[in-house]
């Protein structure tokens, strides 16, 4: 899949997180994991050919489902950022976490790229009886408001990018937003959160907004259909390399394709300009090249759901 992501044409590329394995507190183990994927021909080769914009999930943060309670989050946002050669002026050098914006395009195809960070601040899930849910997992969705995902100092700084103009907002959060509630990690673990970006983007009217995700180990298209607004996608494209044992996915009523993919695979993001607005085509690539997963979209409100 790595030789195969290298021969595409592509003006940025993103990583949504398990960029590495690290699952450690331990940090020259986690650098030596950092260093052999940045002395990799892959890695090189990929930054050499379009700028790469990186999130992290809990297994570069530190550990199998990390979250807020990640003894070394500091030391490890760290090892993050001089992996990803962050210049020295940026401000993830300067506040917790490694969420951050990107703009790309002229006025008119103006593309922003919201890289959030679901690990930093995250609360403690709340649990159930293991294997009661569909997936086998164990957490159930959390009763407690006062939990968080992104903390109050990320969701102020989200919303002050939903006022930053663009034409389209790509939104990747390394775990699942739309996906239905199944044990697993995801947004729908915490509904207060999941409803408050909801909120945030029916407040500040945005257009032209979908999400991306990944850390699922299979591939899937979900959609949120609002009334009197656009529907809202999320494509989960889920994983380069590590490939999950389980045959078949949990549960979702989200889900806008039948068919979900459990090999190898990458996400490729199309954006075409028509005099409508933007067209967004977002397709799901096997070890070929060959396109398992194709959904073509308007993401305005004067187009019906269900597209």
């Amino acid at each position: 899949m790595l030789d195969r992501i290298l021969q595409l044409d592509f003006d940025f590329s993103i990583m949504l997180g398990d960029n590495i394995y690290a699952d450690t507190t331990n940090m020259a183990v986690m650098k030596a994991k950092y260093d052999a994927l940045e002395f990799s021909p892959f890695w090189k080769t990929l930054r050499q050919k379009a700028p790469t914009l990186a999130t992290w999930d809990d297994h570069d943060m530190g550990g199998n489902d990390a979250g807020g309670n990640y003894p070394m989050k500091d030391e490890s946002q760290k090892l993050f950022l001089e992996f990803m050669d962050e210049p020295p002026q940026s401000p993830r050098w300067k506040r917790p976490g490694v969420y951050d914006a990107y703009t790309f395009g002229p006025r008119g195809k103006r593309v922003q790229v919201i890289m959030l960070d679901t690990r930093y601040f995250r609360s403690k899930p709340a649990t159930g009886e293991n294997g009661v849910v569909p997936s086998g997992g164990k957490y159930i969705p959390h009763p407690d408001t006062n939990t968080t995902i992104l903390g109050e100092a990320q969701w102020r700084w989200f919303e002050e990018q939903l006022r930053q103009p663009a034409e389209v907002r790509i939104i990747a959060t390394s775990i699942q937003f739309i996906s239905e509630f199944s044990g697993a990690e995801a947004w729908a673990n915490f509904p207060h959160e999941k409803q408050r970006m909801l909120a945030l983007l029916e407040k500040h009217k945005t257009e032209g907004v979908f999400f991306i995700s990944g850390d699922r180990h299979w591939a899937e298209l979900s959609r949120l259909d609002r009334p009197g607004r656009y529907s809202l996608y999320d494509l989960t494209s889920s994983s380069i390399t590590q490939v999950h044992p389980r045959g078949t996915p949990t549960p979702n009523r989200y889900r806008a394709l039948p068919q979900t993919y459990h090999q190898p695979n990458v996400g490729i993001i199309e954006i075409k300009w028509l005099r409508s607005g933007p067209m967004i085509n977002l397709q799901l690539l096997d070890l070929t090249g060959a396109v398992q997963l194709e959904k073509a979209f308007l993401p305005f409100p004067k187009f019906s759901h269900g597209q």
